[in-house]
């Protein structure tokens, strides 16, 4: 049986609909998205009251915009212009007692203030030189957004009203990533309790998730910029908010007894929470609202409340909007899906990516600015839960199947969103001019359809690559000449490997797949999993798999790492280096000379084609000023050890040799300067320890090293590597290189055999203990930004990682990150930036 989205319960009838809460206190359950109960709630209510003493219209208005004139902001970044123009002219703004600044920001240092606190009469004045400063900005660079929120900081005066209005369509990550963040949220930090709010203005692909908690901090909005029109009518609504009469801020204190409180506006549209004292500001004198206090209750204790039960209500809708504001993730998942509202649940149960975010916060305010709204939404009297098979599940059981299923290519590829920089074949000189190669590759088949591709979780990002294999042949570019030999081989029958990103960072880049089924065994394996567009097995017809309702992970999965999985991998990675550096220039079926004829036919020594590759853009620079590439935010997710991080740190093996050996000749006794394993491939060497000066230190990864290292050159013999073979069923390695080591004669064709076959053995055991053991909880953690609740894994600082195991080093990146103690491993996430191609 196919597996279906499940309900506890039936759908509950418009008319019998949760009445808007009234009561001043409450309760609910928070459930996860298992339909689990999770944790226990108990709610009081207080409206809001303006201090009596506080009744004076405030003299002063501050407006203070901050435009994005990055690169990326190429395409938006004219039409932003004109509305600007158009609306610090309208008529109605002479009624406006206001003061206008202008900011604008791209790439860090580049800040420029275009104009300061004028008088909007002044700025409205034909031909004046402040709608010229407008009219002149253009997009170029980076994204630096503190640097226009700090200069918007310097310009707030005591005594006045002052409302922030931040433009962006990007991630700010120059310098970084974390720097940018930090400083962000330290500067908002500065404004809580001011007469100031923040609203912030996301375009296209810019970071949602952090413009709405900077916008939850500074008691403002966040807004997804569908439409020109939508964007103009926040300008104008902060800009008539502020001609009109304001509140100061108040601030509401939030005592022990609670965990979190909420502010809830329909009338000046605002959502706002906190686990501490909330400041707002931005009210009008009639403007109403509600503060809902939260308190964390035992199962026993709320068991015993004689209050009403509250799920489906502006209580859980708000607790959810709040808690996504203010980067709590996995909170606001479980609160959507104990409001039992089916409709919402399951459309945004999985939202990662920002565009996925900004999508669930609208839909958030709607209902709770538009409770009737609910009326249209299946909503049940328990938590619907999205059982269907998983993205991981399914493409486990595609590849399983691979024989039985042909792939529209075709499709694919006109419904495939790229997520990486687009490149071409050939070199660039220093002048950047391009260089194409003197051979092409022609597709043997069709191009229509291919055997279904072979699937790989990527190691440390939740991404899921399909590769596709196609026949080619290689073709002279100047004549059409097919190429039907090369140093002796046919190769008229080549493949070539294109790799297509199923999920890129955990978001899906392909809706469906279009197949059809050559053995019925493979259509009733996708039937069963209820992803098919159809029930009968035809092979002629063409069949829809449907991956885009499907969630990404398991949520009721269980993820751990097994106790010593890094020193294993550790150890194999480090053997294989050996290996791979030893073969770097043999080949178990081919000589040196024909090797190299392989390579000036974009050959390598196993047949595959390499052509040169660059990107499409000649400067890097000139590229994001145009804005035909931009950046975003990869989350990567490594595993290591609490002395060594990940298997990053681990040196190459030649560099490794250098570092701690001196190698000589041994027939002439000649000192190598720089010693490389393929030396030994001709020359008999001789291996010694190298004499460490003071300068050099030694750390965790060199002790592990040096034990592989001084077993294989025979300077030790404590059987690591044997042991490491033994366990990847490495067999023949062993014997040959226990040979080796007795001094008994071993050609070098059976010691090149050996090593591949080794390489070959490791390599593929590491993959194995990936794909079982390490990638499934990678993915979880790329996929949702959270750590299983069943670690039960405190996040700890770069400083606070470094203070308990000293001897883990950290890089620049790894420095911003966050690390989790699971069992005798370490989890470490931190962001990178990447660039992609915007057309």
């Amino acid at each position: 049986m196919a597996k279906k989205s499940s309900a506890k319960t039936q759908v509950i009838a418009a008319e019998n609909m949760p009445a808007k809460v009234s009561e001043n206190r409450c309760k609910f359950t928070l459930y996860n998205l298992a339909g689990q109960e999770k944790d226990f709630y108990l709610v009081d209510r207080h409206s809001l009251q303006f201090p009596p003493e506080d009744q004076l219209k405030k003299g002063v208005a501050h407006n203070i915009i901050i435009v994005d004139r990055s690169g990326s902001m190429y395409y938006d970044i004219k039409a932003l212009k004109e509305m600007l123009v158009k609306l610090l002219t309208l008529d109605e703004y002479q009624n406006f007692e206001l003061l206008v600044s202008l900011i604008s920001y791209s790439s860090s240092g580049d800040v420029i203030c275009h104009f300061e606190r004028v008088p909007v009469v002044e700025v409205m004045k034909p031909q004046s030189r402040y709608l010229a400063e407008v009219k002149k900005i253009e997009s170029t660079g980076s994204t630096c957004i503190s640097q226009g929120l700090k200069m918007a900081v310097s310009l707030v005066k005591e005594g006045e009203v002052t409302g922030i209005t931040l433009h962006t369509d990007g991630y700010a990550n120059d310098p970084s990533f974390n720097v940018e963040v930090k400083t962000l949220e330290e500067l908002c930090r500065q404004l809580q309790g001011k007469d100031v709010f923040l609203n912030t203005i996301s375009y296209g692909y810019a970071d949602f998730q952090l413009l709405s908690k900077l916008a939850n901090l500074v008691s403002g909005v966040c807004l997804k910029a569908g439409n020109v029109k939508e964007v103009y009518d926040a300008l104008y609504s902060t800009s008539s908010l502020l001609g009109g009469s304001v509140k100061p801020a108040i601030e509401e204190p939030l005592i022990k007894e609670y965990d979190y409180q909420v502010f809830v506006s329909k009338s000046a549209k605002k959502i706002l929470g906190s686990s501490s004292t909330l400041k707002i500001c931005g009210l009008k004198p009639e403007d109403e609202g509600v503060f809902y206090k939260y308190r964390k209750v035992s199962k026993d204790e709320y068991e015993k409340l004689d209050v009403p039960v509250v799920q489906t209500s502006e209580i859980l809708f708000a607790f959810a909007k709040a808690n996504l504001a203010d980067g709590n993730l996995n909170t606001a998942k479980y609160a959507l899906a104990s409001t039992f509202d089916a409709t919402l649940t399951e459309k945004h149960s999985k939202a990662l990516t920002n565009a996925q975010i900004a999508d669930w916060t609208q839909d958030l305010e709607a209902v709770i600015f538009n409770p009737d709204l609910l009326k249209s939404h299946e909503v049940l009297s328990g938590v619907k839960v999205n059982d269907k098979v998983t993205i991981l599940e399914l493409v486990k059981v595609l590849e399983e199947n691979a024989e039985g299923i042909i792939l529209n290519l075709k499709h694919l590829q006109q419904n495939y969103r790229r997520r990486g920089v687009k490149r071409i074949e050939g070199v660039r000189d220093k002048e950047g001019n391009l260089t194409t190669p003197w051979l092409k590759m022609e597709y043997i088949d069709g191009g229509e359809y291919v055997r279904m591709g072979s699937f790989s979780i990527n190691q440390n990002t939740a991404t899921i690559n399909m590769l596709v294999t196609r026949k080619v042949r290689l073709v002279k570019v100047e004549d059409e000449t097919p190429i039907t030999e090369v140093a002796g081989v046919l190769v008229n029958d080549l493949s070539s490997f294109n790799n297509y990103t199923v999920v890129s960072d955990g978001e899906l880049n392909v809706k469906t797949l279009k197949v059809k089924f050559s053995q019925k065994k493979a259509f009733e394996a996708l039937k069963k999993l209820g992803v098919l567009d159809g029930e009968e097995f035809d092979f002629r017809r063409e069949y829809e798999v449907m991956l885009e309702n499907l969630p990404l992970v398991s949520f009721t999965g269980r993820y751990s790492v097994p106790v010593g999985v890094f020193e294993e991998l550790a150890k194999i990675k480090v053997l294989a280096s050996v290996f791979a550096a030893h073969l770097k220039e043999q080949s178990e079926d081919f000589t040196g000379e024909q090797i190299e004829e392989l390579k000036q036919h974009y050959l390598s020594k196993s047949l595959y084609i390499n052509f040169p590759t660059t990107t499409e853009y000649k400067d890097l620079k000139a590229a994001i000023n145009e804005g035909s590439i931009d950046s975003r935010v990869s989350y990567k997710i490594d595993v290591g050890s609490k002395e060594i991080l990940n298997l990053g740190k681990l040196y190459s093996a030649n560099k490794f040799l250098d570092r701690l050996y001196e190698v000589s000749d041994q027939d002439t006794g000649e000192k190598i300067d720089k010693p490389g394993f393929d030396l030994a491939m001709d020359k008999r060497l001789n291996f010694e320890h190298k004499k460490l000066s003071s300068r050099t230190k030694i750390t965790k990864v060199d002790d592990l090293m040096k034990a592989i290292f001084d077993d294989f050159l025979g300077l030790e013999n404590s059987g690591v590597v044997a042991e490491i073979l033994g366990k990847v069923g490495a067999d023949n390695t062993v014997r040959v290189l226990e040979a080796k080591r007795k001094g008994d004669a071993v050609s070098r064709d059976e010691f090149v055999a050996a090593l591949t076959e080794g390489n070959k053995k490791l390599e593929g055991y590491a993959e194995q203990v990936y794909g079982e053991q390490v990638s499934p909880l990678v993915f979880y953690v790329g996929s949702t930004g959270l750590i299983p609740d069943e670690l039960e894994a405190k996040g700890l600082t770069a400083d606070e990682i470094s203070g308990k195991y000293p001897d883990l080093n950290l890089s620049k990146d790894e420095r911003e990150g966050m690390f989790f103690e699971v069992g005798d491993c370490v989890l470490s996430v931190y962001a990178k930036n990447e660039y992609y191609s915007t057309r």
